[in-house]
């Protein structure tokens, strides 16, 4: 028989390739405002989702249930709650500034609710990790 270990968790080096990513987004989205005055969200959201799932599903250095609990947990803390923010956010945007002259809408890419979701799961994790 096999053990309990998630067998989709990244090897504990995953989490620095993670960070790199990360970097050269934030990287690229200051050379595109500093050079081309564009602030593009989007652009940063991809490597920003990328990096931080490398970096929360990767194995912690003593990985064992009471982490992958932790990190499960967490899971079930951050995605409803990313939701939420995500709809209150796309109907703040689209009720309060729509006009039908220019039939704008806007919505949140699946990168931003990947990034907002992790966000908010990395730093529950942690806090969990902490208090028990």
């Amino acid at each position: 028989m096999k053990s309990s270990t998630p067998s989709f968790m990244y090897p504990y080096w995953g989490r620095f390739f993670g960070l790199f990513l990360i970097l050269i987004g934030i990287l690229i989205f200051f050379v595109r405002v500093n050079r081309y005055d564009i602030v593009d969200l989007a652009g940063l959201s991809f490597p920003l989702a990328i990096g931080l799932m490398m970096v929360f599903f990767s194995k912690e250095k003593d990985f064992d249930e009471r982490i992958a609990y932790l990190k499960f947990k967490s899971l079930t803390v951050a995605v409803p709650i990313a939701a939420i923010a995500t709809m209150l956010i796309n109907y703040v945007r689209n009720f309060t500034g729509y006009s039908i002259e220019t039939d704008s809408w806007f919505s949140i890419s699946a990168f931003e609710y990947l990034t907002m979701a992790l966000l908010i799961a990395i730093g529950w994790f942690h806090y969990l990790k902490i208090r028990e």
